[in-house]
Formats: C-alpha cells, sequence, structure tokens
C-alpha cells in the first residue's frame, strides 16, 4: 500500500541538525510500482499522537506507532484524493478533498458542502474547480479557512461559510476570476496570508481589510505557492515561477528573494518547516533544502542521497521527523537514520 500534502505542516521541535545524517536504511522490497502521481500528499499528528496521512488514491492512512489503518470511500470517506488535513478543538479532523469538505469524529466520516455560487456544470478542458479543496487553516479563533481551487477561499465557523474571492489575479479563459489558492498561514499578530497560482501573489486580511502585495512591495512573483512564519516572526513565501526568485522573506516592510544565485537550491519552492535550532527546511523541486540563516545546502544522507518532491514535513510525538512525496513515498528521520516506509504491509 502506498503511504504519501500541506497542505498541514506540524511545527514542532526535531532531535537534530542537519549535519548529523548517519545512515540510510534501505527501502523494503514492493509488490506494487507506483508513478509520479501516486503521492502521499500531507500528513498531521493529532492530539491523541496518531500520524495521520492524506494520499492521491488511497484515502487515509492511520498511524499509531506500530500499525497502519486505512480508510476509502469503502469506509465512508467522502473522496479518496486527499489534499490536506487539519484537527479542531474538539479533535474532529477535517480533510480537504478533491469532492469538498470532509469531517470525521472518530466514528463517521460526514460530507460538507460548499455552498458555491458559480456555474453548475464545468467543461471539461476547464482546469478549475471551486470544490476542490487545496488547502485548509485553524484560526486563533476556531474558524476554519478553506482554500479552493477554483472559488477563491472560505471562513467556516462550524454553522456558516464566508467568501473570500479575489479581484487582483488573472481572469481567466471566460474572462473570469477563478482563484486558484495554495496556502494560507495565519502570523503571529492574527492576519490571515492567501498565496495564489493565479496571479494573485500574496494577499493579507487583518479582519477588516484585504491588502494585496505585488512586485512594488519587491514581490517579483505572482504565482506564490507556500507560506510560513518563523519563531522570530519572518515571513516566507515560496514561488514557482522559476525565472525570478524562488524564495521571499517578508520583514513586515518588504520582500527579500533569494534565487539560485544565492545558493538557494532550486527555485522552485513549494513548503517549510523550521527545526529545534531554527534551521528552515525548505522543499524544492529538486531536493531538499537546508537553510541555516546564512548558508542553503542539500539535505544528504551520509551515502550523499538527497531528497526531491518532497510535499509535506511533520514532526511525531517521538520529534522524528516524517515526509512524504510523489511514487507513494514516505520517510521517517529520527536525526541519524532515514528509514523507508514506502510500503509496507499492515
Amino acid at each position: 500500500m502506498i503511504f504519501t500534502t500541506s497542505c498541514t505542516t506540524q511545527n514542532r521541535q526535531s532531535r537534530s541538525t542537519p549535519s548529523e545524517h548517519t545512515e540510510t536504511v534501505a527501502p523494503q522490497t514492493k509488490t506494487t510500482s507506483y508513478g509520479e502521481q501516486d503521492k502521499v500528499t500531507s500528513a498531521i499528528l493529532d492530539k491523541t499522537g496518531n500520524l495521520w496521512f492524506g494520499t492521491s488514491h488511497e484515502g487515509i492512512y492511520r498511524y499509531d506507532g506500530t500499525s497502519f489503518t486505512n480508510f476509502t470511500e469503502q469506509d465512508g470517506l467522502c473522496d479518496n484524493a486527499i489534499n490536506c488535513i487539519e484537527e479542531d478543538e474538539a479533535g474532529n479532523l477535517w480533510f480537504g478533498t478533491k469532492a469538498g469538505l470532509c469531517k470525521y469524529d472518530g466514528k463517521l466520516f460526514t460530507s460538507i458542502p460548499i455552498p458555491w455560487d458559480g456555474e453548475d456544470n464545468l467543461r471539461e478542458e476547464d482546469w478549475w474547480s471551486p470544490n476542490k479543496i487545496q488547502c485548509m487553516l485553524k484560526d486563533r479563533n476556531g474558524n476554519l479557512w478553506i482554500g479552493t481551487g477554483g472559488c477563491g477561499a472560505y471562513r467556516y465557523d462550524g454553522k456558516t461559510f464566508t467568501n473570500f474571492s479575489f479581484t487582483n489575479d488573472r481572469k481567466q479563459a471566460d474572462s473570469l476570476h477563478h482563484n486558484f489558492i495554495q496556502s494560507m498561514m495565519e502570523d503571529k499578530d492574527g492576519n490571515i496570508w492567501f498565496t495564489s497560482l493565479t496571479h494573485g501573489g500574496v494577499s493579507r486580511y487583518d479582519g477588516i481589510n484585504l491588502r494585496h502585495f505585488s512586485a512594488n512591495d519587491g514581490l517579483k512573483d505572482d504565482m506564490v505557492f507556500s507560506s510560513f512564519q518563523d519563531r522570530a516572526g519572518d515571513l516566507w513565501f515560496g514561488s514557482i515561477q522559476t525565472k525570478h526568485e524562488g524564495l521571499y522573506r517578508y520583514d513586515g516592510k518588504s520582500f527579500i528573494g533569494y534565487s539560485k544565485e544565492d545558493g538557494l537550491c532550486d527555485n522552485f519552492v513549494t513548503g517549510f518547516y523550521e527545526d529545534r535550532t531554527g534551521n528552515l527546511w525548505i522543499r524544492t523541486g529538486s531536493t531538499l533544502c537546508i537553510y541555516d540563516g546564512k548558508t542553503f545546502m542539500p539535505f544528504k544522507t551520509q551515502e550523499g542521497k538527497g531528497l526531491k518532491d518532497i510535499n509535506f514535513i511533520v514532526e511525531d510525538a517521538a520529534q522524528n521527523i516524517w515526509l512524504g512525496g510523489r511514487y507513494g513515498h514516505l520517510w521517517k528521520y529520527d536525526g541519524k537514520i532515514l528509514t523507508d516506509f514506502t510500503e509496507k504491509n499492515i
């Protein structure tokens, strides 16, 4: 079976620094061949210490530290294509799927319809899907924010959906805005940040007003994939338009760009994780990259192996780091040993 995200990344402390890699455990023998689109997409550590992994085709896997349990549409899961996972204060799990929002209370899966007001039927050639959930965020007030693949973002308070659509992005072939929100983040001041893949750049909502950031603020790219705030308070954004900088740091005043010319491993940046020493782990298209505040360097095992196409980084209750991505890849890293969990009998 496949064990392959953020959308949700847990920002907990890791046990080691990148210089402590020592060895890699050989992958287990496979009985199934997975392709590029067979992904472990997302992960979360729940309040009870279980890890949950979302996949592109095989639903959800729960790992209790000993064994994996698979949940699919046959068990009531709303859809087997999972993009992101969140947990609310009551311990309910929320899954962002290709077909919409799904809630799991520990016993039952419940589909929560998104009140989309657009066309009833999409054309076959349309790439956008307003019901497809790309990312989720639980804010400090308990609201669930939902980023869609075609209808902007929604704030859900448990009863009512409030839509946030943006007109600063590029109109599509039908002359309408189809906001594709790839990531969201709440900063230390309670502002909600949105990143757009429909050339909308970065937007910030302070609870009253929306502000859009552009090239005038130092943001050269308007297709922004990822967002993150480190413990020092700096905001980080990853772009996928490789002709400019792939990484941006926002210090509250302006955006500062980093590219391969600055040592960045790749200008295609899809996500972040911060370890206990303050190192920033940067997911890029070509390799996992580490930034210590001065220098960028690729993650390497003792054998010189790097990791690429990583969709998420999450930490378990024992402070092991888990990483997953394409071709069904799932690894556990304890600070010394990188263990391959890509396929394991249940």
